[in-house]
């Protein structure tokens, strides 16, 4: 092929940010984030929030973060948390039984059924029709009693077949919940209140156990831990998946807990989920094709933020690149776990270098705090046209 005639690349830049440490902290806005965001949304660039966060609809979040940066024209399209790939099972999964776990009273229920799932049972609601499904509730009980509902379909002995388990928050009950889990992973088929009779059967992979249409697990962040006010690191949902493996683990001999999906940064799962979120909103901002050259992630935890870009292999050819900013987790001055393409102090920075980078220093100046310029890109005025689906 001559020179002349070669394709030229793709100049096209997005954006991924975190959240918490990168454009907040402690529900306080970080130096420079609005304005950052308001001179991308001028500038027709595509951006993403990329979280492990979650407990409440893409919905919720734009009120809640629009309200934390005083930024009224953000769309709902534009925030991926921790569990929003499961929008990617509804068409499987819709009419099945799921049981949804984690988060307070019925607020899970709710997202899960926001997303298109049609028959969400809680751990709640077992407690509720089944007092003695866990013996220790002393604590907890009431809480059940109140948010388990009274509208589930039970079989004639108390038996329902759950399809799918899925972890969309940290749990708070962890007793009852991992009760309920094993019960099922060791149920015929997935329903509640029966027994293999394939577990233990040395003749069988994996000890017979997980041979029977078990209910695939799914997790929505992966953390161990994570940071609050205090002075610890916290146990976080990643801790509640540990447990569960040791249990089973101990429970079945050795057995391999099978069948387990984790999403939620660093995996492959989140970052292709938030490129698709990416491609689409390009294209509800400009009406091309969606097609970026290259995503900019931009972060403060090197183990999940920079070590998801890093690894991650874009199927349409798109270049990502991760920067680590110092406003969050990561400390100034200490070597990362995993090395991004660069470091600096906040996100304003994280975009100046990425203009330099992408060679679109020319796009003009991002503004300072307080600075006047005309109004940004209202996000209504391109919402228009028909409004996408990520499922």
């Amino acid at each position: 092929m001559e020179p002349s005639r070669l394709p030229k690349p793709n100049s096209k830049i997005a954006f991924a940010f975190d959240i918490d440490g990168v454009l907040v902290h402690g529900g306080t806005p970080l130096p420079g984030a609005k304005a950052t965001l308001e001179f991308l949304q001028r500038k027709k660039i595509p951006f993403i929030f990329l979280t492990n966060g979650g407990g409440a609809t893409e919905k919720d979040h734009v009120a809640i973060h629009g309200k934390r940066l005083a930024m009224s024209n953000l769309s709902e399209h534009q925030f991926v948390q921790s569990h929003s790939p499961f929008k990617d099972l509804v068409p499987f999964l819709k009419d099945k039984n799921i049981l949804v776990l984690g988060g307070v009273g019925n607020r899970l229920r709710e997202v899960a059924k926001s997303y298109g799932f049609n028959h969400v049972l809680t751990s709640s609601d077992i407690c509720k029709a089944d007092p003695k499904a866990y013996l220790f509730t002393e604590y907890t009980l009431e809480h059940h009693l109140e948010h388990g509902s009274d509208n589930i379909r039970w079989g004639p002995n108390g038996e329902i077949q759950v399809s799918a388990i899925m972890t969309w928050s940290s749990p708070r009950d962890w007793g009852l919940d991992l009760q309920i889990i094993m019960d099922l992973l060791l149920s015929e088929k997935g329903r509640l209140n029966t027994v293999s009779p394939f577990n233990g059967d040395v003749k069988l992979p994996n000890l017979g156990y997980l041979q029977d249409e078990q209910p695939a697990i799914y997790f929505s962040n992966p953390d161990l831990t994570f940071a609050t006010a205090h002075p610890q690191p916290r146990a976080a949902q990643g801790s509640f998946r540990a447990a569960l493996e040791g249990l089973f683990a101990a429970r079945t001999g050795g057995a391999q807990l099978l069948n387990l999906t984790t999403v939620g940064k660093p995996t492959e799962e989140t970052y292709t989920y938030g490129e698709k979120t990416l491609m689409e909103w390009s294209k509800t901002i400009d009406g091309g094709d969606g097609k970026i050259g290259t995503v900019y992630m931009v972060g403060d935890n090197p183990a999940s933020d920079i070590q998801g870009a890093n690894n991650f292999t874009s199927k349409h050819g798109t270049v990502w690149k991760s920067i680590l900013v110092e406003t969050g987790i990561h400390v100034a001055g200490t070597k990362p776990a995993y090395e991004p393409n660069t470091i600096v102090k906040g996100v304003k920075e994280a975009v100046g270098w990425a203009l330099s980078d992408s060679k679109l220093g020319d796009l003009g100046h991002i503004p300072e705090e307080g600075e006047v310029l005309s109004p940004p890109l209202s996000s209504s005025a391109v919402l228009g046209g028909p409004v996408f689906s990520n499922a």
